[in-house]
This record gives structure tokens, C-alpha cells and sequence, in this order.
């Protein structure tokens, strides 16, 4: 093999590992942009089920501020909750999921509620089960 065959073999190699590189990070934006559509369609699912069972939105994608100390130094740090929604003079704290994460037995949902009640200051929680259409109360 000559020294231009083995060059050209080289670029060859290079041009196809760059080109595998694109195609998967192609795939990766598909696949966020997939999952972040289902996201959407849960919520107004979730939303038009709420409403179906009296509860009033009070806000979308809602951001607390909450703070941690470390090594007695003040960590800030933000969350965003689904839904504000009450029901009479009750708020609740509403989370959308599907599948599997819609369980409080999935130990990061149950996190994540757990996060969502010390933050926001509020025991009153709701799990919205948008593929077996439950609302589930949870309170910790």
C-alpha cells in the first residue's frame, strides 16, 4: 500500500467516525425533542383531568428558590414544579408522570416530591398519572 493509499485510508477512517458522531448527536436531539413533546402532551392531559375532577390551575412550571448548607456555606439552588392547583382552600403541588416514574414507589419520583414539599413549603401533594388517568394524593 503506498503512502497516498495510506493517507486517503486515514481520511477515510476520520471522515466516518465524524460522520457516526453527527448522526448520533442527530439521534440524541431527536430523541430530547420527542421526550420533551410527550412532556407537553402529558401536562394538557393532566390538566384537562384535574379540571375534570374540580381542581383550579393556579400556575404553570412553577420555580421555588431552596437552599442547602454545605460546610456551613449557603448553596442555592431552583426547582420547577408542574402545576400550582387547589381544590377549595387547599393548594397542592402537582406533578405530571407516566409509565413507570408515575409510581411513588420509583425512588426518583419519590425524591423529587419529597424535594417539591420541603421547598415549597407544602405537605400537599399530587401524583398525576397521565396513562392511567389517576390522581393520586401524596403527603409526607
Amino acid at each position: 500500500m503506498s503512502n497516498l493509499e495510506t493517507f486517503l485510508l486515514i481520511i477515510l477512517i476520520f471522515f466516518f467516525l465524524y460522520l457516526g458522531w453527527k448522526i448520533k448527536e442527530v439521534y440524541k436531539n431527536i430523541k430530547f425533542y420527542l421526550y420533551k413533546r410527550k412532556g407537553k402532551k402529558a401536562e394538557q392531559k393532566a390538566i384537562k383531568l384535574l379540571k375534570k375532577n374540580g381542581y383550579k390551575i393556579e400556575s404553570f412550571q412553577t420555580i421555588a428558590k431552596g437552599k442547602l448548607l454545605q460546610d456551613n456555606e449557603t448553596i442555592n439552588f431552583f426547582i420547577r414544579a408542574d402545576l400550582i392547583v387547589s381544590k377549595g382552600k387547599k393548594k397542592f403541588i402537582a406533578e405530571v408522570k407516566s409509565g413507570k416514574a408515575a409510581s411513588i414507589e420509583e425512588i426518583n419520583t419519590r425524591r423529587q416530591l419529597l424535594e417539591y414539599s420541603k421547598v415549597f413549603n407544602n405537605k400537599n401533594l399530587i401524583l398525576i398519572d397521565t396513562e392511567k388517568n389517576k390522581i393520586k394524593k401524596i403527603e409526607f
